[in-house]
């Protein structure tokens, strides 16, 4: 078995066999790519000559579904250290791109109120607690918070609710609600028939180099940019499916989910 690891816009693809440990009857699989390079005065957002690391999740569902991570870099040609965690991860999308906020990527846990983060810069995973909603489903979506705070975003048509994780002095995260938004206040034209799927509402994606979600609304594909509220129509369809945003390569920021990566 191996991923690739797919530039969209030059084509370039670069295969990468997984670890050995990892050849077993897998139950979910995710994974992101980010951006290595070190050097100075480093402008992400062209970087596909540069090297990469690649962070692969997984869950054995003979293992009570306890996650475990690995790390590769395209500099050494190696993978690190398998990292677990032992506290069970339910189900994680296999289809949805991990979060990136701050130093850490974040998957949902579509069935429990819970996140699986794994710290960039301790290479460790851990189980954390999400806001107390019950609706982890499609309609929900890890995001940037408030001042670069870990963020949680709910589509509850006709309302959108953004939910922020505070951290006080003593280190104990509470979430807090952020914003409500009239969803009729920010899509243009006014929605006033049911096209598509049976007027299907659900969240297709989220870029957070941008800070924008896009949405599928009673047939319609917007585009929400989170701070301003502003939206954008792209266009109508009637096939409903998960979108994978991206600029470049590597989009601007320190690191990027944005590089395609699939599994074999």
């Amino acid at each position: 078995m191996e991923i690739v690891v797919c530039a969209p816009v030059t084509h370039e693809q670069r295969r990468v066999a997984i670890p050995p440990e990892f050849k077993k009857v897998l139950h979910y699989v995710n994974g992101a790519v980010l951006c290595a390079a070190r050097n100075q005065g480093h402008v992400h957002g062209g970087c596909h000559s540069s090297p990469f690391k690649v962070v692969l999740v997984i869950m054995y569902s003979e293992d009570n579904h306890r996650p475990l991570a690995c790390v590769y870099s395209s500099e050494t040609d190696t993978w690190g250290n398998l990292i677990s965690t032992s506290v069970p991860c339910v189900v994680i999308d296999a289809y949805r791109p991990g979060s990136l906020v701050g130093n850490a990527l974040y998957w949902l846990d579509t069935m429990t109120n819970g996140m699986l983060e794994f710290d960039l810069e301790d290479e460790s995973l851990a189980m954390i607690s999400g806001p107390p909603v019950a609706d982890h489903s499609s309609h929900s979506q890890i995001i940037q918070g408030e001042d670069g705070a870990l963020g949680f975003a709910i589509l509850s048509y006709p309302r959108f609710y953004m939910w922020n994780r505070n951290i006080n002095d003593h280190g104990v995260a509470t979430w807090v609600m952020w914003k409500t938004v009239e969803m009729h206040n920010i899509l243009r034209p006014p929605l006033q028939t049911e096209r598509g799927v049976r007027g299907a509402k659900t969240i297709l994606g989220y870029s957070e180099d941008t800070d924008v979600i896009f949405i599928y609304v009673n047939g319609s594909v917007y585009m929400v940019h989170l701070k301003s509220m502003q939206s954008k129509n792209l266009h109508e369809t009637s096939y409903i499916t998960d979108y994978h945003p991206f600029t470049a390569f590597y989009s601007p920021g320190n690191c990027s989910c944005s590089v395609l990566l699939i599994c074999c």
